[in-house]
């Protein structure tokens, strides 16, 4: 088994429509891959249809940012029930969140000479709401950048020019949501800058697990990251957080989940849910 439990596609911020995203998956042996695009469940059908192919497993995931404050806590959900209508109409209104303040960040860079516009996007009708990561390929076809990370640091990250923050849910209410479509929360990439007593908060808000193994994670941090699971009942997970050729998340294939997080994960679900 090789197990990619954090992926995006075009639904979000990826770059790959999610058919490509499984074909190239494929090619790198991967068993069974979540598709967990930011606020949106609607690659999934797709991407469980190309699976197909190739005897991989699709599991049903999203990923909930929360709001912008010292840590940036953004919450995976694993076997959620996608069908769930209030989870549909949360992530409608997640969507709604960023699409306004795409118009608020579209508005910063027009003052600064910089004309991009809201309907610019309209490709993307039946996809996710537009985020920074799209404005930043905006600016890169525009020619102002050559990369998404040049547009972060210079235009678009906390601090800069154009940043606006995202006032999204909150932690407690991205945990609660999962739960409520019975999915299994787990904190994504700990490693940028979550403390460990905002992790161990976070597990008695309702947290079931932990994403460990993580492209910019160190040795020294999966260690801990380990040590806090096991303090507080935690699942250890792992995922690439790819995103697709010209994302700055390409290492799809190089970090890969345990073998028994799969099982773990629904261990949890049965224990939670019956």
């Amino acid at each position: 088994m090789r197990i990619d439990l954090h992926t995006h596609s075009t639904y979000s911020d990826g770059t790959l429509e999610p058919e490509d995203l499984i074909l190239c998956a494929s090619k790198l042996g991967i068993t069974h891959l979540a598709l967990s695009d930011h606020d949106s469940t609607g690659g999934l059908e797709a991407a469980r249809l190309k699976a197909k192919e190739f005897d991989m497993t699709v599991i049903s995931a999203i990923e909930i940012n929360t709001i912008e404050t010292n840590s940036s806590v953004h919450i995976l959900g694993y076997f959620i029930d996608e069908n769930n209508q209030d989870l549909q109409n949360k992530l409608n209104h997640h969507r709604q969140i960023r699409e306004t303040r795409a118009q608020m960040i579209i508005d910063k860079l027009r003052r600064m000479g910089i004309k991009i516009a809201l309907s610019d996007f309209n490709g993307r009708k039946e996809k996710a709401a537009i985020g920074r990561p799209h404005i930043a390929d905006k600016l890169k076809e525009k020619g102002i950048v050559f990369s998404r990370q040049e547009a972060f640091d210079k235009y678009l990250s906390k601090g800069r020019p154009a940043y606006i923050i995202y006032e999204g849910p909150s932690p407690q209410d991205a945990i609660d949501t999962i739960l409520a479509c019975k999915g299994i929360p787990v904190l994504a990439h700990p490693g940028y800058f979550v403390p460990t007593d905002a992790i161990v908060a976070l597990a008695k808000m309702g947290l079931q697990g932990i994403e460990t193994y993580y492209p910019s994670h160190k040795p020294d941090q999966i260690r801990n990251f380990i040590e806090i699971a096991k303090q507080n009942d935690l699942v250890v997970t792992g995922g690439s957080d790819y995103h697709g050729p010209g994302s700055g998340h390409e290492a799809i294939g190089e970090f890969t989940a345990p073998e028994d997080s799969i099982e773990k994960l629904l261990q949890r679900k049965a224990k939670l849910f019956g």
